[in-house]
């Protein structure tokens, strides 16, 4: 368990549990952050604030909400956060619910030796962390896709033919002589996401469109951190809608961050299905799929299905051609 500055929250109705996981917690000598609540709406208030939290560990049977309830109302507002479920039951329906239609990452039975669950977090946010590193401009030619990357002024440190050919054919995007990216008719909130009020927490990921009257570039929009020398930035992902086609599941997973139901089900959203027809042919209820379609719209920055359908559609061709 080599990562290092999790801040995870423990959310049990059993003050005693909540004390020996302190206990616990403390004979490790980790630099980790933990969080402790006896009450789930606490817990829920407290967590959908607190971007920092990047892991919560429920107990399934709580009075007043439980935690599959919690599960939900958590994932409706934080769809990174990673959840795991205990109960104290072989209640096999309930973890079969809270993995598939409450985005729930692992289920473990009570007790499970603490070391157990922190090596589950450790490896979920080492997944999380890993998506949003830096990526080293030998890479970017590779791609079928228009790449370029910047630091946090937008000044081009690399741009790749496809980005180029892009950036000459499209007058929305430009490229002054200070080597500073610059984007008209970008979406108002563009300014907010490149730079967060201070003391909230930095957004990862942003998808839009630009519009001319005769091309229009969809954009994927990364933030990238500090890593192995490499200064902090963004990386754009640039495509002409009219040149691909429906992106794959894995495709859908990779750039947007979806779990793989919510890509299933956004695929199938992209092919002309409604989202009841959708969700039978996926195995998913109705209400489950409406609600993996309101983490999906937090995901690719839109908040209408119209929107997430030209998002997507419009994004990213395949990266394994």
């Amino acid at each position: 368990m080599a990562i290092s500055g999790v801040k995870v929250a423990f959310v049990d109705d059993d003050d005693n549990l909540l004390a020996a996981h302190r206990r616990s917690l403390r004979g490790m000598s980790l630099d980790w952050e933990a969080l402790f609540f006896n009450q789930p709406q606490h817990a829920l208030e407290a967590i959908s604030t607190d971007n920092s939290i990047e892991a919560a560990i429920l107990d399934i049977h709580m009075p007043v909400m439980t935690g599959l309830e919690l599960a939900a109302k958590l994932r409706q507002a934080r769809p990174d956060l990673i959840i795991i479920m205990l109960t104290g039951y072989a209640d096999l329906e309930s973890a079969l619910e809270a993995v598939n239609e409450h985005g729930v990452y692992r289920f473990y039975p009570k007790p499970t030796p603490m070391r157990t669950l922190l090596d589950g977090i450790a490896s979920a946010v080492a997944k999380n962390r890993g998506a949003q590193t830096q990526i080293p401009p030998a890479f970017l030619d590779i791609f079928n896709l228009g790449l370029i990357a910047t630091d946090l002024d937008l000044i081009v440190r690399h741009m790749n033919s496809q980005a180029a050919e892009l950036v000459r054919r499209c007058p929305l995007l430009h490229v002054l002589a200070d080597n500073r990216l610059v984007l008209e008719r970008a979406p108002e909130n563009l300014d907010k996401f490149l730079h967060p009020p201070k003391g909230q927490s930095a957004p990862q990921q942003k998808g839009f469109a630009l519009e001319a009257d005769d091309i229009t570039v969809s954009i994927f929009l990364r933030r990238v951190s500090e890593q192995n020398g490499e200064k902090p930035g963004f990386v754009f992902v640039l495509v002409e809608p009219e040149s691909i086609g429906p992106p794959s599941v894995d495709d859908l997973m990779d750039v947007f961050g979806l779990t793989r139901s919510e890509a299933r089900l956004t695929q199938k959203l992209t092919e002309g299905m409604a989202l009841d027809q959708a969700s039978e042919i996926i195995g998913i209820s109705v209400q489950s799929a409406r609600t993996y379609l309101k983490a999906i719209f937090v995901k690719t920055g839109v908040n209408r299905q119209p929107q997430l359908l030209k998002t997507v559609f419009s994004s990213i061709p395949s990266l394994r051609k």
